[in-house]
């Protein structure tokens, strides 16, 4: 019998609802953004900033961090649904800038796990993270 501890961990509020996973390789939390649409990028980044589940903390996913969490054995969506029951399988912006243009930004597909950049006025979802127990 083994006592690895599992990759995700999922975080409860004091209600007992999941409303975050602990990804114990990295040490990060995500959570989730509510938004009813998909956003610009600069709109995404406030959202994030705005979460305040579990005392708050939280920004926009980077590229290191949102790339973590693919999972390229699946797709619609390429993470694990069980731990990222929230991710649909839609784009979602990244807070790194696109090197080449101050006016675009990296985002990644949870469909299939493809990571691109695109202009920051075009429309996306938000993922928050954090490094763990903030």
């Amino acid at each position: 019998m083994s006592d690895a501890q599992p990759r995700f961990l999922k975080l409860v509020d004091d209600a007992g609802n999941h409303v975050a996973t602990r990804d114990t390789e990295t040490g990060i939390e995500y959570t989730v953004v509510r938004l009813a649409k998909p956003v610009a990028h600069g709109k995404a980044l406030e959202a994030a900033a705005a979460v305040d589940t579990l005392g708050g903390g939280w920004q926009l996913a980077s590229y290191r961090e949102a790339t973590a969490i693919v999972d390229l054995t699946r797709h619609g969506p390429a993470v694990d649904p069980d731990a990222f029951p929230w991710i649909k399988a839609d784009w979602y912006w990244l807070r790194d800038a696109a090197a080449w243009s101050s006016a675009s930004a990296w985002f990644v597909s949870f469909g299939y796990g493809l990571v691109s950049s695109y202009r920051r006025c075009g429309s996306g979802f938000a993922l928050a993270c954090r490094p763990a127990g903030q």
